[in-house]
């Protein structure tokens, strides 16, 4: 004869009642996947929030985690919604242009885009690896498909790296980490 199985009516009901308490309260790695933010930026929130609101909606569970009350999600949006006009270039090419070769090159490349917001900053600095120049900027148009057609004309054999700038002033420390000064192209 086979076994008897008992369905105990409070292993049905537990489950129910324990996902809603726990989705009243969201845990840091919960909070980083809905905002979008790394954990460790949450937790910075966290904290900052931990010291002006109440232990009810700010808490540390039995494992010493944070867990925060689902009303205080709307702390954890993005705050950067406003677009930076700038973008960073840095590039590099295989052919033995010199400084002085690129700078007339970026000149070049500037007088042929039509376009009236068109800003190039830049420098050029010596590669360590192999003392071939490379440059880095950081640039306002808009007509970037225009800009990277030019650059790839104008320059034999590029490589490029572009990419959003977050902190303009920490982007022009690291351009000008070697004593370099920044030129700038521009329309006006």
């Amino acid at each position: 004869m086979r076994g008897y199985y008992c369905i105990c009516l409070e292993h049905l009901v537990c489950p129910k009642t324990t996902d809603m308490a726990n989705k009243e309260y969201l845990n840091v790695a919960q909070l980083s996947k809905e905002s979008g933010m790394t954990t460790r930026h949450v937790r910075t929130i966290i904290k900052e929030l931990s010291q002006s609101k109440s232990n009810d909606l700010i808490r540390k569970d039995k494992h010493n985690k944070w867990e925060v009350h689902h009303l205080l999600k709307s702390k954890f949006k993005r705050k950067r919604k406003s677009k930076q006009k700038y973008f960073a270039l840095s590039f590099q090419t295989y052919s033995g242009y010199t400084p002085s070769e690129i700078k007339t090159i970026l000149k070049s490349v500037f007088d042929r885009i039509d376009d009236v917001n068109l800003e190039l900053h830049y420098t050029i600095e010596m590669k360590k690896s192999n003392n071939k120049p490379h440059v880095h900027s950081y640039v306002a148009t808009t007509k970037k498909r225009e800009l990277f057609q030019t650059l790839k004309l104008l320059f034999a054999n590029l490589s490029y790296h572009e990419s959003k700038i977050f902190d303009l002033t920490r982007w022009k420390g690291y351009m000008t980490k070697d004593g370099h000064s920044i030129t700038t192209l521009k329309r006006n």
